[in-house]
């Protein structure tokens, strides 16, 4: 698979990881673009794939839903190993 395919995949499960984390907390995706200060959009973006997110965004996001940015990067791990890739 060439490397956009794999970068690809790689922003649509963190973004997976993303919503699920939201949606545990009982967040609306509202709810998290307002706590970090953000446009809805741009978690819409991040949580469909659509965005490579800064490390500055990630940050915000991890702090907005209360968890550490690793704990969201482990989960897509997760989540990508489920789905057996």
């Amino acid at each position: 698979m060439p490397e956009r395919g794999h970068r690809h995949a790689d922003l649509l499960v963190l973004g997976r990881a993303v919503r699920r984390t939201r949606e545990q907390r009982g967040m609306s995706a509202d709810d998290l673009a307002g706590a970090i200060d953000v446009g809805r959009q741009r978690i819409d973006a991040l949580e469909s794939g659509r965005l490579d997110p800064t490390y500055a965004l990630l940050l915000a996001v991890a702090e907005g839903l209360g968890t550490e940015p690793s704990a969201l990067v482990t989960l897509a791990e997760q989540l990508e190993e489920a789905n057996g890739r």
